[in-house]
């Protein structure tokens, strides 16, 4: 009997239409299953969905529709692979193709090699179609069925090591966590003249002992500490940037600024507004796209300075990577422009910073063309990881510049990350702590000078 199994398991092999299966299962996700032995979210469900509906349509001949279905197919696995690997909410996804050319992907060859390979991944979609046969008999839908589930769990094994650091949502009932809370950060609570909070993008704890040895070297809290009282410590996070900033401005689990009721907000911008303070976003990136300049204003802010405006008054422009605009290390000298105007008004600031979105390209622009921490091995090994760790330097000693100057006004300062820093490569992913994000509370000890009356909110 086992013989004769075998004898018609082979027939099965031999008499079914391969072509069919290259078209419907290995195209539509052939970029997700070059990055296999690289890195990458998980899959698993968007397969068995495409894989149910093509298990439908497995009968279809040749037709248009059969090759629209195939495109969309390509187009929805595709958006979800893209939201899951950045944490966004789809509809945060679909709100910023229109942006889509504010971004300069030629920066990176990771981001041109992947839009390569889809592109000739719909181009033989489209050639194809037309030769790739229905599936007859029921012996071959049995073997698609397999093949299917073949994909699925081959999928599951290749994305193993970083299921847990694909984080969009909280779970239900999770209670909130923030370095703002944590600090408990209010108009009541913040004996400086000023508060400053500076939103790090892609600054994560690192888990491997060398790697925060390193990050320790760079935000060395001796360097501020003969000017504030440095308190270091980490929270909980989920989802994207604007996750983060709604977590820290707005103390909620959001899966983005799209699921957000404005409308009901109850934000720390707003909080300080109405206390008297004179309160500022600043972004280094162009205000349209997520729609900053829309829900920034509606959280409190009474003004928004972005690319445009930050270059304007003085901040050089960055265009060596993915996300151009205003260089990072010239805001803090901008910032204590902003806090020395008017010294009779309390400030509150708030800074999201830029150059640091992955992934980081060796760009003499953004000084990361000849990255020198850590040692040789390490920087040959672990390369984007060098040039992540350099523009985290720079960021700490531009700020540390600015905050120690002698005329520096009176600030409390909180610096967060937004979220670990999502690389692709699962050996540079897993050197993270998935669940947790670095934050540094910088006290100052100028605090307890008599303060001018807040002005009344308008």
């Amino acid at each position: 009997m086992q013989i004769w199994g075998q004898v018609w398991q082979m027939q099965i092999a031999r008499g079914f239409p391969w072509r069919w299966a290259l078209w419907w299962l290995v195209l539509p996700n052939l970029a997700f299953i070059a990055m296999w032995p690289i890195g990458g979210p998980r899959m698993a469900v968007p397969m068995t969905i495409c894989g149910v509906i093509t298990l439908l349509a497995s009968g279809w001949s040749h037709h248009p529709a059969r090759t629209m279905l195939a495109i969309a197919m390509f187009a929805f696995s595709l958006m979800l692979y893209t939201t899951m690997s950045f944490n966004l909410e789809p509809t945060e996804m679909l709100n910023s193709i229109e942006f889509a050319g504010e971004l300069d992907p030629i920066q990176s060859p990771e981001y041109l090699l992947g839009g390569l390979l889809l592109v000739a991944s719909l181009v033989a979609l489209v050639v194809l179609g037309p030769r790739i046969p229905p599936l007859r008999t029921r012996d071959h839908r049995i073997l698609a069925v397999a093949l299917i589930l073949l994909l699925i769990n081959a999928d599951v094994f290749a994305t193993a090591a970083t299921r847990g650091s694909y984080k969009m949502r909280a779970p239900e009932g999770a209670p909130v966590d923030s370095a703002v809370i944590q600090n408990d950060i209010g108009p009541a609570t913040v004996k400086a003249r000023n508060l400053l909070v500076i939103v790090v993008e892609s600054w994560g704890v690192s888990s491997d002992p060398y790697d925060r040895a390193l990050q320790d070297r760079l935000w060395n809290p001796g360097r501020w500490s003969a000017r504030y009282e440095v308190t270091r410590g980490k929270s909980r996070y989920y989802g994207s940037t604007t996750s983060a900033e709604l977590r820290e401005l707005c103390g909620v689990w959001s899966a983005g600024f799209k699921s957000y009721d404005f409308d009901h907000a109850d934000c720390l911008p707003e909080k300080f507004r109405a206390a008297g303070f004179r309160v500022e976003a600043l972004h280094s990136f162009n205000g349209i796209f997520f729609d900053r300049a829309i829900w920034y204003p509606k959280i409190g802010f009474e003004r928004a300075l972005f690319a445009k405006e930050l270059i304007a008054m003085g901040a050089d422009r960055c265009s060596g990577s993915v996300f151009p605009g205003a260089c990072d290390n010239d805001i803090p000298r901008l910032i204590g422009q902003r806090l020395r105007e008017a010294p009779g008004q309390r400030k509150f600031l708030y800074w999201l910073t830029l150059n640091g979105h992955i992934p980081v390209p060796a760009n003499p622009e953004l000084g990361t063309d000849n990255c020198r921490i850590g040692d040789a091995a390490w920087r040959d090994q672990y390369p984007m990881l060098c040039r992540g760790f350099e523009l985290q330097r720079q960021l700490a000693d531009g700020i540390t510049t600015e905050i120690m100057k002698p005329d520096f006004p009176d600030t409390d300062i909180l610096i967060v990350g937004d979220h670990m820093p999502p690389y692709f490569n699962r050996d540079m992913r897993v050197r993270f702590d998935a669940a947790h994000v670095p934050w540094i509370m910088l006290r100052s000890r100028q605090g307890g000078k008599p303060l001018a009356p807040a002005r009344a909110a308008s």
